[in-house]
């Protein structure tokens, strides 16, 4: 079997791999977000215990690895930094990273003017007396979080409702989901009702009397995400050069030639583009016959970039094509090269499996990319994160051995039917 997957603690699973015996790392660790309320994203108590947790996880991946290898550590913008402290203090380098770029991101940012309205009549102090009561019940009558979002028909919403202080998230329920949870949770007390109500009573006919909450209509509090990072990671050579780490462990470079981006039409010279006025043209009256570059027959080299590509408008990807076909040759003329870099489209649903339910599923495409990238041919791709196995399907299809570690059982069991089901 060119696979080994382990349901249980990264951790633990990977003290049992010997050391120096993987080739390549591509793996999709959590970003420590509370991504929808999710046991598995949580920041584990803080950015110092997040990164302490990754980093011990890290260093067997490190020892495991053999010297001179690469790898891809997923990251987003956010937390990226909580990332790659862990990698470095793991004893790997950062050789790099490569963005991804994408359209379909889904914002999560605070209507200010709402906000304003609970704030009005509810403090901080105040709404941390509301959820430890209902964090209190809740323990009292043996519930969980997921049991109160699922009584309230919501998902990430207790998480919320049952905020600690200092550095918890506390909010009230809306009118429509106490009128639910308040039939689980009773019996409630009058004060409790009482600091409630205020929250969503007045509504929409309040805001528009209010002039603070009117002045802060269309402000909001986060960006849409658009964008990932994947680290590129090396574990340090052990020889004198890199020849030498090669001749001895077959690891140690990058598959440049099998990364490479195919290019039709041809590209022009850097030579005699005229940056004239902060512009970017391309200045035909200069050409000569040494104005044309010499494209390799594979391709583009490739580049720290890679865009997701869709039928949405608002994709970078898109916009980019469009603008290949029609407004570059303005600033190239004669020219019309393509955009160089790789595309990736989002996962449909034949793609991700039947019922997988994992909610950052990556594309294949993408993966086998990165898989290809940094693994020799016939080597051990190793992803101590497997979630519902991705990067092991990838890493299958590009002919490479894998192994991979998820300690949620409704994931491994969708992993194990996808990697068995690879042809």
């Amino acid at each position: 079997m060119n696979f080994q997957i382990h349901l249980g603690d990264s951790l633990e699973i990977l003290k049992t791999i010997p050391s120096n015996s993987v080739d390549s790392l591509v793996t999709d660790p959590p970003a420590g977000i509370g991504l929808m309320g999710l046991d598995w994203d949580k920041d584990k108590g803080g950015r110092r215990q997040w990164i302490s947790w990754l980093t011990k996880i890290m260093i067997e991946c490190h020892r495991v690895l053999k010297p001179g290898a690469h790898g891809f550590v997923w990251a987003i913008p956010r937390t990226s930094h909580w990332t790659g402290t862990a990698i470095e203090d793991a004893g790997f380098e950062v050789k790099d990273i490569v963005t991804h770029l994408f359209g379909s991101g889904f914002p999560k940012s605070v209507a200010i003017d709402k906000a304003l309205e609970r704030a009005k009549y509810t403090d901080t102090d105040l709404l941390f007396k509301v959820t430890n009561w209902i964090r209190a019940r809740r323990d009292e009558l043996g519930l969980t979080n997921k049991q109160l979002d699922e009584i309230a028909g919501v998902k990430a919403g207790a998480c919320h409702w049952t905020a600690s202080p200092p550095s918890g998230q506390p909010h009230i329920p809306t009118k429509e989901r106490w009128e639910k949870l308040e039939k689980a949770l009773a019996p409630i007390p009058e004060w409790l009702q009482e600091l409630i109500k205020p929250a969503y009573s007045l509504g929409e006919t309040w805001r528009q009397t209010n002039n603070e909450s009117t002045k802060w209509q269309g402000w909001g509090t986060a960006l849409k995400p658009a964008s990932e990072h994947w680290i590129l990671i090396q574990k340090p050579i052990s020889e004198h050069n890199i020849a030498a780490n090669i001749k001895k462990h077959n690891v140690g470079g990058i598959n440049i030639d099998a990364s490479r981006i195919p290019v039709k039409g041809t590209i022009p010279s850097t030579t005699n583009l005229n940056f004239k006025d902060a512009g970017f043209i391309w200045d035909g009256g200069k050409r000569c016959g040494n104005s044309i570059y010499t494209q390799h027959p594979l391709g583009r080299f490739p580049a720290n970039l890679i865009l997701t590509k869709s039928n949405r408008h608002d994709c970078p990807a898109q916009i980019v094509t469009e603008q290949s076909e029609n407004e570059v040759s303005q600033y190239f003329k004669n020219f019309k090269p393509e955009v160089p870099f790789i595309y990736c489209k989002k996962p449909h649903k034949i793609e991700r499996g039947e019922n997988n339910i994992h909610p950052t599923v990556k594309p294949l495409r993408l993966m086998r990319y990165l898989c290809k990238m940094v693994t020799p041919p016939c080597g051990v791709v190793l992803d101590p994160f497997m979630g519902s196995g991705t990067t092991g399907v990838s890493a299958l299809f590009e002919q490479f051995k894998f192994i991979g570690i998820e300690k949620n059982e409704n994931y491994f069991a969708i992993s194990e039917k996808r990697l068995k089901g690879v042809t």
